[in-house]
């Protein structure tokens, strides 16, 4: 995360000079939109990381006709090298779970593939403060529990570092930095249909009252984060999918703990 009120390159490139080696291999997961476009535009104008390092995986869910030519546009427009450029055509099945879901354990299921082949184990996305309190709003009308509210967005998935460099600002401050750094993106006309449960939240959160009040709670959440691990102390594995348990540790907490203590083994 970038700690800087406002989002510029030099932040931007202050905060990789902290987190990362010139030679690391990254991979930018892109979806022209503004997002990660912003965050492409980011990473080149920083000449921080070695072209050779950076790849580019762009994922085409297949949900809109104009899909396909605003891939190729963008691919043009940006100059992006065939050599690193991954493109990834997501074929979904019917299923009980999401849309969203659905597309989301694939692309971090092709983003493992694509890592491994290319010794990668870094990571790009664009998610931003807005997204962050979404997930947040949508776990909590799943009945999520505290652990599941308490760390909205892994960092670590499959064993790969999972960065989000634009998590601390919002929409309208990365809609600000592309308008005036003249950046070329293309909107997706799905994010305005309500087919979507992310897209009602994402309306319902646009009173800034509100957006307010929900980042606000969700902070709360996070300061438990710790609560993940608590298992640890208690159970230990002795083979295969079997553990022992130490009873008399465990029977000290209060019922509180010990619904943590299990609920966080259960989640790991």
């Amino acid at each position: 995360m970038i700690k800087h009120n406002d989002l510029n390159l030099k932040s931007f490139t202050s905060y990789l000079e902290k987190n990362f080696k010139k030679n690391t291999k990254i991979l930018i997961s892109i979806s022209c939109g503004l997002d990660s476009t912003v965050l492409l535009n980011l990473v080149q104008n920083s000449k921080f990381f070695k072209k050779k390092n950076i790849f580019f995986v762009i994922f085409d869910h297949q949900k809109r006709a104009e899909s396909e030519y605003e891939i190729k546009e963008f691919i043009n427009y940006y100059k992006l090298p065939p050599s690193n450029l991954i493109i990834k055509k997501l074929n979904l099945k019917k299923s009980n779970s999401s849309f969203q879901e659905q597309s989301r354990l694939l692309r971090n299921k092709k983003i493992k593939l694509i890592s491994k082949k290319n010794d990668i184990s870094d990571i790009f996305l664009g998610h931003h403060l807005d997204d962050l309190n979404e997930t947040y709003m949508l776990r909590k009308s799943q009945q999520s529990g505290v652990i599941g509210l308490s760390e909205i967005f892994s960092k670590k998935i499959n064993n790969l570092n999972y960065h989000r460099p634009l998590v601390d600002f919002n929409k309208k401050q990365i809609n600000e930095f592309a308008i005036k750094n003249k950046i070329r993106w293309f909107e997706d006309r799905t994010n305005l249909e309500f087919d979507y449960s992310r897209n009602k939240i994402r309306c319902f959160l646009k009173h800034n009252d509100t957006s307010r009040k929900i980042k606000n709670e969700r902070k709360l959440y996070q300061n438990i984060i710790s609560l993940k691990t608590l298992h640890s102390n208690f159970f230990k594995k002795i083979h295969l999918k079997k553990y022992e348990i130490n009873v008399a540790d465990f029977n000290n907490l209060n019922e509180t703990l010990k619904f943590f203590v299990i609920q966080s083994f259960y989640q790991s």
